[in-house]
């Protein structure tokens, strides 16, 4: 009986060879290492996911805002600590409750713009609500959100901004009261004003009152010597009238001697009515001839003081502003440099005005002998109520309402300085 050959007739399976199985089988091990390199890197991966996990977790978590999910309804899917805390609830309660709940209810309608207009753009969206806690407490929230990709969520970060609000509304009420102030302001810096000029108006009244009384003083000087003229004119008209030398030759001569004397006197009146004038316009004038009627006023008074006058005039002084306010100001001056003079006994007394024009001002000084002035006091003359003399003396705003005539009403300036031999005022106008 024959064996049969293998013939590769169908049926029969050849045989593999010893180096077809070796290559099967390094493959096998290739693969092999390749399965097992691709489960470490999938371990690594994985572990590198739960710690990136386990750090977002904690950063979500234990943020310190608070941090939340919402869908499209406003039901909360998910919060951190921190939400919790701000709304006073625990953590567990929060999922699947309503946002709605914590927003008071004159925020709600702004709270639902803002969810809308989250998910319907891709850009981060912010507004200020005040929220209502657990407990019935409120506080203003800064929210910020963004709608996820899917669309069907989104994150939003809730922060507690009432102390910044309580600042900010604190400002505005600040502000408010500041711009009520400012709207006031000007009327009370007018009204101010106007008290400020009333209470100038009224000092210089008192110095011009003050005055006064000084005033009569030289009005009666001005007219002792024509009133005792003036008597003896009448006396010798009796005696005469039964002599021989009366004839109406000589009671008209009495007679126009005394008409001249009254003349003399009235005019003597309407000089000081006419000094107390107080000028309306600001007009031009000669500083020379206020000066000398100025004197005219003063000198019989200050010759029986025996109180010399002199004035010194470097030709003409033109000047610009108000000539009666002008000459009371100068008599204010003399009636001061007579009192010291007066006060401090002083012999040879002298007060000697000059009047010059120096580049486009003009001057005038007015100097006396009587020593000066203590320079402790010094800066202090000028100030209202202030006076060396007793209180009953000196009211103290003559040289105060001076200054403030020369330089508020004509725009020079009135000083004071000490010389080797007394005080010297200088007026620029």
């Amino acid at each position: 009986m024959k064996t049969p050959k293998d013939d590769g007739v169908t049926g029969a399976r050849p045989s593999r060879s010893k180096q077809e199985t070796q290559r099967l089988f390094h493959e096998l091990e290739v693969h092999q290492i390749e399965l097992e390199l691709q489960n470490e890197e999938l371990r690594t991966v994985r572990d590198n996911i739960e710690t990136v996990l386990e750090k977002y977790t904690d950063l979500y978590d234990f943020a310190p805002i608070g941090y939340l999910s919402l869908d499209r309804t406003g039901i909360i899917r998910n919060a951190n600590i921190a939400c919790a805390s701000l709304l006073g609830i625990e953590r567990s309660r929060l999922q699947g409750r309503s946002f709605n709940l914590f927003v008071t209810d004159e925020y709600r309608h702004i709270f639902s713009e803002f969810l809308a207009e989250v998910f319907a753009s891709q850009t981060k969206q912010s507004c200020q609500v005040k929220l209502s806690s657990e407990n019935n407490e409120t506080l203003f929230g800064q929210m910020e959100g963004i709608s996820l990709a899917s669309g069907l969520e989104c994150r939003i970060a809730v922060m507690d901004i009432t102390e910044r609000r309580r600042s900010e509304e604190a400002l505005a009420e600040n502000r408010r009261e500041l711009s009520d102030l400012n709207k006031t302001l000007e009327t009370r810096i007018l009204r101010a004003v106007e008290e400020l000029r009333l209470k100038d108006q009224m000092l210089i009244q008192q110095a011009r009152m003050a005055a006064m009384g000084d005033m009569i003083n030289n009005i009666a000087h001005q007219w002792r010597q024509p009133l005792n003229t003036l008597g003896l004119v009448v006396q010798q008209t009796m005696l005469f009238h039964d002599t021989p030398k009366f004839s109406r030759d000589f009671l008209q001569n009495n007679t126009d001697k005394a008409m001249k004397l009254i003349q003399h006197m009235s005019a003597t009146i309407d000089d000081f009515r006419d000094f107390f004038k107080s000028d309306k316009e600001p007009a031009q004038f000669d500083v020379n001839e206020i000066l000398e009627k100025t004197i005219a006023l003063i000198e019989q008074n200050f010759q029986h003081q025996k109180i010399n006058v002199i004035l010194h005039s470097d030709g003409e002084a033109p000047a610009t502003g108000y000539p009666n306010e002008y000459g009371q100001v100068i008599l204010n001056i003399l009636t001061n440099a007579r009192d010291v003079l007066i006060e401090r006994n002083i012999d040879h007394a002298l007060i000697s005005l000059r009047s010059y024009v120096e580049g486009d001002k003009t001057v005038v000084t007015i100097t006396d002998n009587a020593g000066g002035v203590d320079e402790a006091i010094m800066d202090r003359l000028f100030e209202p109520y202030f006076t060396t003399k007793g209180p009953d003396k000196g009211t103290g705003i003559g040289l105060f309402m001076s200054k403030t005539i020369i330089e508020q009403s004509m725009g020079g300036t009135l000083t004071m300085r000490n010389t080797g031999t007394g005080a010297e005022f200088r007026i620029e106008i």
